[in-house]
């Protein structure tokens, strides 16, 4: 997308975000906007929330102040989209990870008139969590994480260590006094 103004100043917007911006910010205010601007604006969030990317804050300003409804929408659709990102966050396993996002997509209401951006939402969620580093290690099960988390590193208690000469059992502050203190010998 490149759009050129012949003003005194040329500029060259090439991004979403620029044009948002120079909506915005060259009107000053949204009532001082041309109807243009306005439908401009419109398409580029509606285009947003169709693709499932999240809004800026100066989109969810305009949406506030222009047009409450889908405002409310919005706003519902990044609340749920946010949830969904905490509790993947929080899956022990590649397995859950794909009930959760399963869990989250039949919750949808097939009346829901969000349904379109909640599925596109979920979806570029599922996609960029699928691609991060905290995916990639997680366990394929969830037998598998159950096991990791109950069996520690084998090396992190290691009985057959050399240096380890504590019998815990017979162990007192006292006795660990008792034997820091100097020794004095009495010949007579």
């Amino acid at each position: 997308m490149n759009v050129l103004f012949q003003k005194e100043e040329d500029k060259k917007i090439t991004t979403q975000r620029e044009l948002v911006e120079h909506l915005l910010a060259g009107s000053g205010d949204v009532d001082e906007m041309s109807e243009e601007n306005r439908r401009e604006m419109d398409a580029i969030i509606m285009a947003k929330l169709k693709s499932g990317k999240k809004l800026l804050q100066k989109e969810l300003d305009y949406l506030r102040r222009t047009n409450p409804i889908l405002y409310a929408e919005a706003m519902r659709i990044q609340r749920m989209a946010e949830a969904l990102e905490e509790q993947l966050k929080h899956a022990k396993s590649k397995e859950e990870v794909n009930q959760i996002f399963t869990t989250a997509l039949s919750g949808i209401s097939k009346n829901d008139p969000d349904r379109e951006y909640l599925i596109a939402s979920f979806n570029r969620i599922s996609e960029e969590f699928r691609k991060s580093k905290a995916y990639n290690e997680l366990p394929t099960t969830i037998e598998e994480a159950k096991k990791k988390q109950a069996d520690p590193d084998p090396d992190l208690f290691n009985e057959d260590d050399e240096d380890d000469d504590h019998d815990l059992k017979n162990w007192s502050p006292l006795q660990e006094m008792f034997d820091q203190m100097p020794s004095f010998s009495v010949s007579a």
